[in-house]
């Protein structure tokens, strides 16, 4: 199964409160849908709403915000489910 590179362009969007994790991943995945689609259930997050404020969607299915290009060369186990194989922990936000 391919690989794809996740990687934020719009650091700035609200919409990364929906999301746990803010940085680079590499996703097996069999297409680029797919792996927007397991990056979103993977870091999907509830949110504080505000009323009358924007509803806000998780960042890795918009490609404004994420841009999702297939990596080639990787060294991760190509066999298996669709799933999230790279992340930095330090990326992850920390709910308290």
């Amino acid at each position: 199964m391919p690989f794809w590179q996740l990687l934020p362009i719009d650091s700035t969007s609200d919409h990364w409160r929906a999301s746990t994790y803010k940085g680079e991943v590499i996703v097996r995945a069999a297409s680029e849908a797919e792996a927007r689609s397991t990056a979103t259930a993977t870091f999907s997050r509830a949110y504080e709403r505000v009323p009358g404020g924007t509803i806000l969607f998780s960042p890795w299915g918009q490609p404004s915000i994420v841009r999702c290009q297939r990596a080639e060369g990787l060294p991760y186990d190509d066999q298996g489910p669709a799933a999230v194989v790279y992340l930095l922990y330090e990326n992850i936000y920390r709910i308290y």
